[in-house]
């Protein structure tokens, strides 16, 4: 074999070696850049979506009711402090028609002194229950038989008689009722202001058909009446409600001194 002839053989296998080795260099680099190059499957990025849209739902979720939550604690202290302010209103029993003086236990006065029932005999007399602490019905109780006073004539007024008789005995005491009195001007003659023992103030208040219920804070649920008795101690004229005509209440006076 020639010189030449052998050249030509070891450059051809040279050279196929060469390829074969490019070719493989290319196969190996082109299948390391392939995951890289291939688009992320819709499949999984459906489900990221789907799952983000559920975590913005769940975290939504808890917002709003952590906010309807306080919402509703809100609502409840609310309406905690409007019960405060404003007693539930009862409603009144009927009038029995007996005589307020068959109750025979001693009230104490806003003066210190015992005071019966029998005491208001022959003349008529408004009656209102109450208690001190009240600020809502209370005062506007205490206002209509005011009112009742001042549109009664001169000559009928100097003969009616204002019961004012609390039912809360255990906050009320007669230096607490004199010292409401004096506030409102009526610590007078012809009116008082009375405390009573519990069974006593209790069976009072059943005669007169007034419901009471002490809530134990300090406020009591009642029925907001203001009654009539004629000389006798019966009830004859009975004013339920608030801001009500006087009408029935002033006719009832009237006719007692007549």
């Amino acid at each position: 074999m020639t010189t030449k002839v052998k050249f030509a053989t070891v450059y051809k296998a040279i050279l196929t070696m060469s390829v074969t080795l490019l070719l493989a260099f290319l196969l190996a680099a082109c299948g390391e850049r392939e995951p890289a190059a291939v688009a992320p499957s819709p499949q999984p990025a459906a489900a990221h979506a789907e799952h983000a849209a559920a975590v913005d739902h769940a975290e939504h979720a808890v917002v709003e009711h952590a906010v309807a939550d306080h919402a509703v604690a809100d609502h409840a202290v609310v309406d905690h402090d409007a019960h405060a302010d404003h007693p539930e209103t009862l409603a009144a029993a009927e009038m029995p028609g007996s005589s307020l003086f068959h109750l025979t236990g001693a009230f104490t006065a806003q003066d210190g002194t015992e005071f019966r029932l029998a005491e208001l005999s022959g003349n008529p007399t408004v009656v209102v229950m109450f208690y001190g602490d009240c600020t809502t019905a209370c005062p506007l109780l205490v206002k209509s038989a005011q009112d009742i006073e001042a549109a009664l004539s001169p000559e009928v007024a100097a003969r009616t008689q204002f019961l004012m008789v609390s039912f809360d005995t255990a906050r009320d005491t007669p230096d607490k009722l004199r010292a409401y009195a004096d506030e409102k001007g009526l610590d007078k003659d012809r009116w008082h202001w009375l405390i009573g023992s519990p069974l006593l103030t209790r069976q009072l208040a059943t005669l007169l058909g007034v419901q009471f219920r002490d809530a134990g804070n300090g406020v009591f649920a009642h029925s907001n009446i203001v009654t009539v008795l004629d000389s006798a101690g019966v009830p004859t004229a009975r004013l339920e409600g608030l801001g009500v005509a006087l009408d029935p209440a002033l006719a009832a006076i009237t006719a007692a001194v007549d």
